[in-house]
């Protein structure tokens, strides 16, 4: 036994030896290459002036070409700074010889400019002929064309059924331009659209599809519509707790949002200032909602002590306060932001619609009885009372955007046109204008944002709905027409440049109407 393990010890020591004792053999190298210097990383960003001035070339070109162009153009004309003749228009020189000449050179080149050269070539145009093109279709024609190659026959026809396209025609201006407009042009400032002025007598308006057709889910009784100020986006909403924000684009009107607030009928909603928010008040419940366009989140926020409903409000046009009506007389003013009582303003009568200057610094108030009320916002005092014409109980009330106007519509259909600066200083203001074409309660009255439109509608009589004319004073006769159907009008809005109408009914629909005079928002 101990032979055996010997010589199996004497093996394995002699195995581990032949790995021991194994000669290193060096890799072989496919290049024999040798290096005096020792080798150095190149830095990236180490500067290289031969570099840099090869890519000038490359992208620039050679200077000195731009140098010898410039003395051929220099050969050809001669540029002179010389006095000039304001009167005459003229140069003033002895050498009449050589102006003369270099004008013809001038001109000449001017010529050769001005012809056109087609940009882009298509071999294709030239070589297809119309039997070609006529047999690979399949077609003949009934009678001969002079036209032996298809592009010139198409061209042909297009220019009979279309006519030259604008962008094709060639326009030489003669006369330069101003230099106002070149530098609004060249410095990216957006040029203004000159509005004409309305037309009076006729107005130019077509009906489009309703803003909630889509929907019509909305309530029996629309309550509210308006107009996004940034986006071509507007509200329906109506007494069945429904909200729908839809595309306004004349043709499909596409629904964008819809939301249902349960058992809370709609009484008024509206975008504030800014646009990121909706307002929505009850004439039932002591709370509002909000809904937050950014988040998608709405908010239910309780109103002070006191106040019972949120049914008649209006927001101050920069968005800070909130005007409600109260039962007895009361106007709250309200803080956006927060919803809490800054304020409390008392009439002697029931308010029944107020409005707010457009510089937020008075708030017109009627009611039951025949005197508007005029406050002062910053001391919350009633700076005058003025006694509104042949008027026993007010229903309506409106302030131009320009501030020009107030307009105020009774319960027996009579709309008096007021001048703002006679109501804020006189205690019995004259009326411009006395609007008698309602015979019902008017209570409905809108201006559009150029203020030259009035509209006042009237929700107890079909298609009571009436547009003034402010310019002349002159209601138009073609809208609405006997095949018109309005229906029961409760609400009335226009879109920010007034482009669109929307007239709200007791049907359960928003009309859209198109007024073709405006821009196309």
């Amino acid at each position: 036994m101990n032979k055996t393990m010997k010589k199996k010890d004497f093996s394995r020591k002699e195995d581990s030896n032949k790995y021991k004792f194994k000669k290193y053999v060096r890799p072989k190298v496919s290049y024999n290459r040798k290096f005096s210097i020792p080798l150095r990383k190149k830095r990236k960003n180490e500067y290289d002036m031969d570099e840099e001035a090869r890519l000038e070339k490359v992208v620039f070109g050679d200077p000195s070409d731009v140098i010898n162009n410039l003395l051929d153009d220099q050969s050809i004309t001669k540029v002179k700074s010389e006095p000039i003749d304001t009167e005459n228009q003229k140069v003033i020189d002895d050498e009449d010889k050589t102006n003369q000449d270099t004008l013809i050179l001038n001109n000449e080149k001017n010529a050769k400019l001005e012809e056109k050269k087609t940009v882009w070539i298509d071999d294709d145009d030239y070589n297809y002929t119309m039997d070609i093109a006529l047999s690979a279709q399949g077609h003949k024609l009934s009678s001969k064309r002079s036209e032996k190659l298809y592009t010139t026959y198409l061209e042909n026809r297009y220019k009979l059924f279309v006519g030259t396209p604008k962008w094709a025609e060639i326009q030489k201006k003669d006369k330069a331009d101003d230099l106002d407009n070149d530098i609004l042009k060249h410095s990216c400032h957006l040029e203004m659209p000159k509005l004409k002025n309305l037309p009076k007598n006729v107005i130019d308006i077509k009906a489009l599809k309703a803003l909630n057709k889509s929907t019509h889910t909305e309530g029996p009784i629309i309550t509210s519509v308006d107009f996004h100020s940034l986006s071509t986006v507007a509200l329906v909403a109506g007494t069945s707790g429904i909200l729908s924000l839809f595309q306004v684009d004349g043709h499909t009107n596409g629904k964008l949002h819809s939301m249902q607030f349960k058992k809370y009928p709609i009484s008024k909603a509206t975008f504030m200032k800014n646009g990121t928010e909706i307002l929505l008040g009850s004439q039932y419940y002591p709370y509002c909602h909000t809904y937050d366009l950014m988040s998608g989140k709405t908010y239910k926020l309780s109103l002070p002590h006191g106040i019972t409903n949120m049914k008649l409000f209006e927001v101050s046009p920069d968005g800070s306060l909130i005007a409600l009506c109260g039962r007895l007389g009361e106007i709250y003013l309200l803080h956006n932001s927060t919803k809490e009582l800054i304020g409390t303003l008392k009439m002697n009568s029931k308010c029944r619609t107020l409005a707010f200057s457009p510089d937020n610094k008075t708030l017109i108030t009627h009611g039951h009885g025949s005197e508007m009320y005029v406050w002062d916002l910053n001391t919350r005092t009633c700076i005058n009372r003025a006694v509104d014409d042949g008027c026993i109980s007010c229903a309506s009330l409106a302030i131009s955007p320009s501030g020009q106007f107030i307009a105020t519509g009774s319960t027996q259909g009579v709309v008096n046109l007021y001048n703002t600066r006679t109501v804020l200083e006189d205690q019995s203001p004259t009326p411009l204008k006395i609007v008698m074409n309602l015979v019902t309660s008017v209570t409905s009255l809108k201006f559009n944002p150029t203020s030259e439109i009035l509209s006042a509608a009237s929700v107890d009589k079909h298609n009571a709905f009436k547009m003034l004319h402010i310019p002349s004073f002159t209601v138009f006769s073609n809208f609405p027409t006997f095949q018109t159907k309005i229906g029961l009008p409760q609400t009335i809005n226009f879109s920010p440049g007034s482009g669109y109408l929307s007239i709200a009914n007791r049907t359960g629909s928003a009309l859209l109407y198109r007024l073709r005079h405006y821009g196309n928002y």
